[in-house]
């Protein structure tokens, strides 16, 4: 099973302005942002590139978890004692 977390775009500036799915909670989100993309693959997560036919310049990624929603946290969680 494969779950939507959230999707990103990038800004002007560069950085990735987050949109989460319902099942997310902020404090999911509190872990992901903490963690760079590479930490977060090896623990499950899948990181799917978006871009835009109409607009060349819109980028992004859809992040999906490969599990379950609950398995989310404890995964997460485990960073924690790597690190």
């Amino acid at each position: 099973m494969r779950t939507l977390v959230a999707t990103t775009l990038v800004n002007s500036k560069g950085r990735d302005i987050y949109c989460t799915a319902k099942k997310i909670t902020d404090k999911h989100m509190d872990y992901i942002k903490n963690y760079d993309r590479k930490t977060l693959e090896e623990i499950g997560f899948v990181f799917i590139k978006m871009m835009s036919l109409d607009y060349p310049n819109v980028r992004g990624h859809a992040i999906f978890f490969e599990g379950h929603v609950d398995d989310i946290m404890p995964a997460l969680k485990s960073l924690e004692k790597r690190y």
